[in-house]
């Protein structure tokens, strides 16, 4: 600590400039009024003067016990910048660590959840796919079975329309009466 203060002291340079002198008697400064809190004389602390019976000690002890107290202070302030120092170098590095590794493995969490609802997605949307399909082939099936059924029903209705037009051509007034009941029947079930 003494070597320390002592470089310290070196880099805050020497004490009061040798000729300062009291405004008031034109000697050095070589006493501390600490009443006053400023260098005075020695006429100023003798008797008569200004600062007498003030707390008075000389310039030197009062300018060493100053410097003691910067290098306190300067060592208490480079404690205070290495606490600092390890802090961010050890705390706020493995804090920013963890940051990284939290966002890293939030990240993975929402890309495995997000490739899942894909997946979910996809599957989901293949089964309705083949759900439509399945009910289009059911309908379009449905469909060509009715047109069937209705082409055989015109294909029966042309026959006896036919049948119906060639009795009328061909048969005279006496056949058309005679073969009624039988004409009525044999379309009956056709056009029910």
């Amino acid at each position: 600590m003494a070597a320390e203060g002592s470089g310290l002291q070196r880099e805050l340079g020497p004490g009061p400039k040798p000729d300062a002198l009291c405004p008031e008697h034109g000697q050095g400064l070589g006493w501390f009024c600490g009443s006053e809190r400023r260098p005075v004389c020695a006429a100023c602390v003798g008797p008569g003067g200004r600062c007498r019976g003030h707390r008075v000690r000389r310039a030197k002890e009062h300018a060493e016990e100053l410097r003691n107290k910067i290098v306190d202070q300067c060592e208490r302030l480079q404690l205070q910048s290495a606490g600092i120092t390890k802090y961010v170098a050890e705390v706020l590095s493995g804090k920013n660590q963890r940051a990284v590794s939290t966002a890293s493995a939030a990240r993975e969490v929402v890309i495995q959840r997000l490739s899942l609802v894909r997946s979910l997605c996809e599957s989901e949307e293949q089964r309705l796919l083949e759900q439509v399909h399945g009910e289009e082939e059911r309908t379009h099936q449905s469909i060509l079975t009715q047109r069937a059924h209705w082409a055989e029903a015109l294909q029966k209705l042309n026959t006896i329309r036919s049948s119906l037009v060639d009795m009328l051509t061909h048969l005279d007034d006496h056949q058309l009466i005679q073969k009624e009941q039988e004409i009525f029947e044999r379309h009956r079930g056709c056009t029910n």
